[in-house]
């Protein structure tokens, strides 16, 4: 967190996350720490990017619309805003290759739901 005058800015993260379940559970468990955006789907996404600059992304890979988390993380990286930008995968897609496929696409970490709450945190002020 940045300090301004006497406000509190708080660090900006974008969950990309379909589950109305797991959007609860992110803004829950992050709101009060971060300031938190959370979009359901490819369209969303690209509207809050247009809208906002964030600090770290939160991705899931499998998402009910045309792209997946791995052709956003592609595409982010391919943004020289956000070529650097830590990108944190959480997915219930437990196999080696999903794991290989999101570091190869970008992603610098990756975590398996259903996650622990301090470890994800934890992986967060990694990047933060």
């Amino acid at each position: 967190m940045c300090l301004r005058g006497n406000a509190v800015e708080k660090k900006k993260i974008l969950v990309v996350e379909d589950d109305r379940l797991n959007q609860l559970v992110y803004q829950g468990i992050l709101s009060k720490i971060y300031d938190v955006k959370i979009c359901g789907d490819d369209k969303e996404f690209d509207t809050a990017l247009s809208e906002d600059t964030y600090e770290l992304f939160i991705i899931d890979l499998a998402l009910n619309c045309e792209k997946d988390g791995i052709d956003l993380i592609k595409e982010l990286r391919l943004m020289n805003k956000y070529k650097d930008s830590p990108i944190i995968v959480v997915t219930a897609f437990a196999f080696r290759k999903d794991r290989d496929n999101s570091l190869s696409a970008g992603a610098n970490s990756f975590v398996v739901k259903p996650f622990d709450t301090k470890n994800l945190i934890e992986e967060i002020k990694k990047y933060l």
